[in-house]
């Protein structure tokens, strides 16, 4: 009976022990699987946060005020920019509602001949990645903004993303960054980090951050890095393509496209001249030296589309 009796209290003991061991591989279980379950979703939010900073499905947010309704910035001068059309926020899957041309043979939206009196108005579509766009703000830039603060024209920059490439969007967003917050700069910012794009620049969030920063004494991080303006950079880019735009940089002056991008100087010199001849402004004298310094650059060819 003893035997029987230890026998007995042995087994209850194993018994209890295989529970106890039971309980705890369970619960060394549960808490490994915690810590999968939370590095997975910590992997999932930084792989989230990387696309999103880079290659996200940007497509509706706010418009920055100072563009009009193709997604364009007016230069009056050199560091100001007209008043916008007040867009709010924007929806590039769904811009059935917004004017486009009717056929590729017609003109974008925005690009019609000046009204009697007025200086010629110059539309650009650009893309801060596009090495054509690059060597063309290089050559024609400073005189462009030169002859808009001389009141020869009027300039508008349309930023679109047409290279397959995270950098073309980042750089627009910038752009209109800058063109919300410190529109003075919105010109200068534009021009030089576009024409270094001849160069093959790439530049990060932080990298365009600094560049504000360090050459014109202006913070625009947050707006950069969160990408306030990506949706509205994929909207512009959308009308450019609704509106038979295929290549940067395209460029229209006085209600017709430059055919030959070497050419631009030339086109806004008969354009402003013409204005000249209606009001009796003496500004031809002082844009065709301009075209003169720049005759001979070296312009590349605009670069097609490649996100249709």
């Amino acid at each position: 009976m003893a035997r029987n009796g230890v026998s007995a209290r042995e087994q209850a003991r194993k018994l209890q022990q295989e529970q106890e061991r039971k309980q705890k591989m369970q619960s060394l279980l549960l808490r490994i699987g915690v810590v999968v379950v939370a590095v997975a979703v910590v992997l999932g939010l930084t792989l989230w946060v990387v696309n999103r900073g880079d290659n996200g499905n940007y497509t509706e947010g706010p418009a920055p005020t100072a563009a009009n309704e193709q997604g364009g910035f007016v230069l009056t001068s050199s560091s100001e920019l007209a008043e916008g059309d007040d867009i709010g926020t924007v929806d590039a899957e769904n811009i059935e509602d917004v004017p486009a041309a009717e056929s590729p043979e017609d003109m974008p939206v925005g690009v019609e001949p000046r009204e009697e009196g007025e200086p010629p108005h110059v539309v650009i579509y650009t893309d801060a990645a596009c090495p054509g766009c690059g060597s063309f703000e290089a050559a024609y830039h400073q005189m462009l903004t030169d002859w808009v603060d001389a009141g020869a024209i009027t300039l508008e920059y349309r930023s679109v993303q047409f290279q397959p490439t995270a950098y073309s969007a980042r750089a627009a967003n910038a752009f209109a960054c800058m063109a919300e917050e410190h529109p003075e700069h919105f010109s200068p910012f534009l021009g030089s980090v576009t024409a270094e794009s001849a160069q093959g620049a790439d530049y990060s969030n932080e990298e365009l951050s600094a560049r504000a920063e360090d050459d014109y004494g202006v913070d625009i991080s947050d707006c950069v890095e969160d990408g306030d303006y990506r949706a509205f950079v994929s909207y512009t880019t959308g009308l450019a393509s609704a509106n038979g735009v295929t290549a940067t940089p395209s460029i229209y002056v006085d209600g017709e496209q430059v055919e030959d991008i070497m050419a631009t100087g030339e086109v806004i010199l008969a354009a402003v001249e013409d204005y000249q001849s209606e009001t009796g402004e003496e500004l031809a004298d002082e844009v065709e030296e301009d075209v003169e310094d720049v005759e001979d650059e070296d312009i590349e060819e605009g670069d097609d589309a490649e996100n249709e």
